[in-house]
């Protein structure tokens, strides 16, 4: 009995022992679920929260602001959230990277002038609109890049057949705008409202046959001081910015303290072209009005060839920056947010004009802050006559229709210039005021093959059988 009653605890502790570890077990399954629970449930709330986290912590790490620009323009950047352009950084551009540093304004404005002629040219981007078909244009647009230096993006134009009734604004004058001239305001409006939306910093909007000179980024550098200069010469004050939060809101915030020449503007290399201050500037129209000419600043510019004239001054080797007369054509203007908001909201009222006619209204009466140049940084390339380009309608989109191949008997007597020169391309006659020092895509067989012009037209022939 004894060795039974001892058998028996013995397997009754055995069993206590085996369900203690069986709990331990179920246990030990039970916190690792847990524990993966807790993981995943950490992860979600940090993702969930992590913008707001950033912020915070941006927000604390920029308490400090070196580069205090007089008048409140740099607190209008870090509310509008800029950051620093493309190659700002890499090339000291200032801003919240030069945290340490207290910079005088004559640094700021050495900076600001660098990051204008960076690969944007001192915007948050270069956007060219073209059309899918036009392969053509988006070479010339990749050969000048490469040339010049310029990072640039291609956004889609608005097809024919994209554009339907419905979607359009209303208009006052039905029936006057083409099929075309309604898909490139699309285009354009496309980009307003994206900028709109996110409330981006400038963007320089191009057409695709959009021309420059070979060295662009010197010119634009250049510029960048002297248009600081201009704001200040007419006691400018930042532009009226609706946009929630903004403290250029003058509806909240009351009128902006008037100008004080104790306190000029100052450079922002963040905001080369103090955007603030201005909704257009225009650096390709093709044509502008006489109204506000008078308001200007003219400075020397090795780039421009002499005998340009203005409202009747013969003008050097000089450029002029101007108060805008109202612009037509839409080669390359700078829009602000503030701007694309006002022509969303005017082509959203009534479509009642080409795009570039919107602007220039709007110009004309005022209510665009616009700004100008004289002669203009960029303008239109077409085809030279006489090699089969304008048989296929190639100098124009705004027309669109069906277009036809060179016909094989077509006369093209312009190929004996190409031959001469290593170029088809030359600037649009209605942008009679630009004479490049050097046309970018003029110089294209020089600077890429290294050789003279006239040695294009060995390449057309196969010496050996002489075709």
């Amino acid at each position: 009995m004894l060795m039974g009653e001892q058998t028996g605890t013995t397997g009754h502790s055995w069993s206590s022992i085996s369900a203690i570890i069986a709990h331990w077990r179920s246990y030990r399954h039970i916190h690792r679920i847990a524990l993966v629970i807790f993981v995943l449930l950490t992860i979600f709330v940090l993702e969930r929260y992590r913008t707001a986290l950033a912020s915070t912590f941006q927000t604390s790490s920029e308490t400090r602001d070196p580069i205090a620009v007089p008048g409140g323009n740099s607190a209008a950047q870090q509310e509008n959230h800029y950051e620093p352009y493309p190659e700002a950084t890499n090339q000291g551009g200032g801003g919240k990277h030069e945290e340490e540093t207290q910079l005088t304004p004559e640094q700021l404005l050495e900076l600001s002038q660098t990051n204008a002629g960076n690969s944007t040219l001192g915007f948050h981007a270069i956007k060219y609109i073209n059309m899918k078909a036009r392969y053509d244009r988006e070479d010339a647009m990749a050969l000048q890049a490469y040339m010049s230096g310029l990072d640039i993006e291609d956004y889609p134009a608005v097809e024919a057949d994209m554009i339907d009734p419905v979607g359009m604004p209303p208009t006052h004058r039905p029936g006057k705008l083409k099929t075309g001239e309604k898909g490139c305001w699309r285009a354009h409006a496309n980009i307003w409202s994206e900028m709109t939306r996110h409330r981006l910093p400038p963007i320089l909007i191009l057409e695709s046959d959009a021309a420059w000179d070979l060295n662009i980024r010197a010119i634009m550098s250049r510029l960048n001081s002297h248009f600081i200069s201009f704001l200040n010469q007419i006691n400018s004050t930042a532009v009226h910015d609706p946009s929630f939060g903004s403290p250029n809101n003058h509806k909240v915030h009351g009128p902006p303290p008037p100008y004080s020449p104790d306190k000029p503007i100052v450079a922002n290399p963040d905001d080369p072209w103090l955007s603030a201050h201005w909704d257009l500037f225009s650096v390709g129209q093709c044509f502008e009005y006489t109204q506000d000419h008078e308001i200007k600043l003219v400075y020397d510019d090795e780039s421009v060839p002499e005998g340009n004239d203005y409202w009747g001054q013969k003008m050097g080797k000089e450029r002029v920056i101007r108060k805008s007369g109202g612009i037509t054509c839409t080669t390359a203007y700078a829009i602000s947010h503030t701007g694309a908001a006002k022509l969303l909201l005017r082509s959203a009222l009534d479509l009642d004009n080409p795009v570039d006619l919107l602007m220039r209204r709007l110009v004309m009466s005022r209510d665009l802050v616009s700004y100008s140049l004289f002669p203009p940084v960029v303008a239109q390339w077409e085809y030279i006559g006489g090699i089969g380009m304008g048989e296929r309608g190639a100098q124009s989109d705004i027309n669109g229709g069906k277009h036809k191949d060179t016909p094989e008997n077509a006369h093209m007597p312009g190929w004996k210039d190409v031959k001469d020169t290593g170029s088809i391309w030359t600037t649009k006659g209605h942008h009679r005021d630009v004479a490049f020092d050097k046309m970018a895509l003029k110089e294209a067989w020089t600077e890429i093959i290294g050789e003279e012009p006239k040695k294009f037209e060995e390449s057309l022939y196969n010496p050996e059988t002489g075709n």
